[in-house]
């Protein structure tokens, strides 16, 4: 009789042996297979902040590529452009010169001084990066210092910007107040002697016209002053890092 329970009792110890086995070996399957997941969710999860990395970067070299075309071709001409025709009108709204016989060419000069005036607004070229710094996705950017150069890059262009806002005249109104749409496109002497060429020149020659004419060449002389950034540098160092970015892609 006892070695019948003595029996008993070492089977029910197996039992219990085996099943505390099998319970710790489960446990660690699902331990394990839960880390898998969590080390796979990770992955995909850098994988795709990567992929996501990537295209900002190369959106802001795109958006830099915009902004160095229209300062080549846009703002740095129509800087030529007014300095040249401010040039030409000054030394006789100063009253140094008489008006020039070409009193069309001279019209005409008087409306190119107010070129990119227009609007006290430059566009900024800043689409990508108000999307990094609304989102928070700034912080995908994970070169600490290229992150630094793109905000001190936009910083300075919005401080610029603000500061020729501050510098707007009122040319632009008075030049349209004397010579309207119409006339400005195409003008002639004909068309001129119509709208009233003296009283256009009496405007012209005025106090008035004479100190918005000074305050739009201060402004010009800001507009040259301003601040331009190394494109060629920041583009270049953006495509390397782009390169560096996508080599460690791993699907």
């Amino acid at each position: 009789m006892s070695q019948i329970l003595a029996i008993r009792i070492m089977n029910a110890r197996l039992v219990s042996t085996q099943n505390v086995r099998w319970f710790v070996t489960e446990t660690l399957v699902i331990v394990i297979g839960v880390l898998i997941a969590i080390a796979v969710d990770d992955f995909w999860n850098d994988q795709q902040e990567l992929r996501l990395e990537i295209d900002y970067i190369r959106r802001l070299q795109e958006d830099l590529e915009s902004e160095r075309r229209y300062l080549e071709q846009v703002r740095f001409r129509r800087r030529e452009l007014k300095r040249a025709a401010l040039e030409t009108i000054l030394p006789v709204i100063h009253g140094q010169e008489p008006v020039p016989d070409d009193v069309v060419e001279f019209l005409h000069n008087v409306s190119r001084g107010g070129i990119g005036s227009a609007s006290a607004i430059e566009p900024l070229f800043n689409t990508t990066f108000d999307d990094l710094r609304a989102t928070g996705n700034l912080r995908l950017i994970s070169d600490a210092e290229l992150r630094s150069v793109i905000v001190r890059h936009y910083a300075s262009n919005e401080f610029e910007a603000l500061r020729l806002q501050g510098r707007s005249t009122g040319y632009v109104a008075f030049v349209h107040s004397v010579m309207p749409a119409e006339l400005r496109d195409d003008i002639d002497l004909a068309a001129l002697n119509e709208f009233g060429l003296d009283y256009a020149l009496e405007r012209l020659l005025s106090d008035e016209f004479r100190s918005l004419a000074n305050q739009e060449y201060n402004r010009l002389l800001f507009l040259e002053g301003m601040r331009i950034t190394d494109f060629n540098g920041l583009i270049e160092r953006l495509a390397a890092y782009q390169g560096e970015l996508e080599a460690s892609l791993l699907w």
